[in-house]
């Protein structure tokens, strides 16, 4: 509980960072497809991939890729243990029919609209955020929190 306060007050500070990046996200249009080659899923998908990856180490977590099929960014604990929080960055197609740009992570009366933004995009930067707010707070954890990327949902 003593750290309660500094973990919502750093949320609270990264708000408007962890919209912008959810905005971002969206932008990738990561629709999985089969490939041959270096990236599996396409290069949408393993652009949204290196994205998280990226932001992943620029806060100081570490990160690993496996081999362009998925990875995960840890928040070290102290024991041997990992907990995990399991996420995709592949979107389905977006169909016809929006009011807004699918990938245009536009805000409008303050909702974020866009292909990803709750499955599963928005959950995957929620908890990327979630974690840098206890990583930032200096909570000592006992194990290791890994947040897996998923890049095909329908392989995850």
């Amino acid at each position: 509980m003593e750290y309660l306060q500094s973990i919502i007050s750093n949320i609270e500070a990264n708000k408007e960072q962890m919209i912008k990046t959810l905005q971002e996200l969206v932008q990738i249009k990561s629709v999985a497809e089969e490939m041959e080659g270096q990236y599996p899923f396409g290069e949408g998908v393993e652009q949204a991939f290196s994205y998280m990856l990226e932001k992943g180490t620029s806060e100081g977590f570490a990160v690993k890729d496996a081999d362009h099929y998925g990875g995960h960014i840890d928040l070290p604990g102290n024991g041997g243990d990992v907990m995990g929080i399991v996420g995709h960055l592949d979107v389905v197609p977006e169909g016809t029919d929006w009011d807004y740009d699918p990938y245009g992570g536009e805000i409008v009366d303050g909702k974020i609209y866009g292909r990803g933004t709750m499955d599963d995009k928005g959950p995957v930067v929620a908890s990327f955020y979630a974690m840098k707010a206890v990583k930032d707070s200096g909570v000592p954890l006992k194990d290791t929190v890994r947040l897996i990327l998923g890049l095909d949902e329908e392989t995850n």
